[in-house]
């Protein structure tokens, strides 16, 4: 018997974010479709599972810095500290390789 099947609608920020990264001009065709297949799975495991549990996932110390860096250059004084903060708190965990 099939599980029942969640349906859930994505919200406006990832909307966005996937019109960005198709509109990308850094990336292939094949490697933006990629990236929207991952972001919607991603958002689509996060709601089946009512949250991720940070502490679930680890990505390399090198990665995870590289992305706090990205978002931390979208933001300035208080906003950059509380979005580094957020960042620790339910971004992925990391380690050293």
């Amino acid at each position: 018997m099939a599980e029942e099947q969640l349906k859930a609608p994505l919200p406006e920020p990832l909307m966005k974010a996937i019109k960005a990264t198709v509109e990308s001009e850094a990336l292939t065709p094949t490697e933006k479709f990629h990236a929207v297949v991952y972001i919607t799975h991603g958002y689509g495991l996060f709601k089946a599972q009512d949250g991720i549990d940070p502490r679930a996932y680890a990505m390399p110390e090198e990665q995870w810095t590289a992305i706090g860096e990205m978002l931390q250059s979208l933001f300035t004084g208080l906003d950059k500290v509380n979005m580094a903060m957020e960042w620790m708190n339910i971004g992925p965990s990391g380690y050293k390789p």
